[in-house]
């Protein structure tokens, strides 16, 4: 016994879809999480995520170059970097705010080079006078808040670009040899 065949079905015109429905399909498949949460979220994330390579340079800045740090101990330096993640932590949340009060529409995202270059010397910046206003309340030299403060942006900022980069290459690698037939 054949197997039916599908009929064939006429040809149709594409037919966009308004605004409005492509808004409701956009918050069935991705909703909005509320300010709140979000707020909760950046703060969290960013405490934890600058907490831990902020006190690992303040650590061993304090045990390799006492020095540098007026001989504090590990555990001013982690008071330190406690201070340091929270003004960060702070930063974020305002940006947040202000982002979702600006309401901005994820297209007009500026992707090119020089926007990319922007938003990591205006981050490099804050990690800067964040670090500068931190070390000086507890008295250090300009020196040392300036060594200090290269030592932070480099772990925070140049680290995480050179080992992305780095996996970027590998994986490419990876993949080049597993396509190449073996001979």
């Amino acid at each position: 016994m054949p197997l039916p065949t599908p009929e064939a079905r006429p040809a149709r015109k594409l037919v966009w879809a308004s605004d409005a429905v492509v808004s409701q399909i956009g918050q069935r498949v991705q909703p909005q999480v509320s300010l709140p949460t979000k707020i909760t979220q950046v703060a969290t994330g960013a405490l934890v995520l600058t907490w831990l390579p902020a006190f690992i340079v303040f650590a061993v800045t304090t045990i390799v170059a006492p020095p540098l740090t007026n001989e504090a101990g590990v555990g001013t330096a982690a008071f330190w970097a406690l201070q340091f993640a929270m003004l960060i932590a702070i930063a974020a949340v305002v940006t947040t705010v202000r982002r979702r009060t600006a309401k901005r529409n994820p297209a007009e995202t500026d992707t090119s080079a020089r926007g990319t270059l922007l938003r990591v010397a205006i981050s490099a910046l804050l990690t800067s006078a964040s670090a500068c206003l931190v070390l000086a309340l507890q008295g250090l030299s300009i020196s040392q808040i300036a060594s200090l403060t290269v030592e932070l942006i480099v772990v925070l900022h140049l680290m995480p670009i050179i080992v992305a980069r780095l996996l970027q290459r590998l994986l490419r690698r990876r993949r080049a040899s597993s396509s190449d037939p073996v001979s």
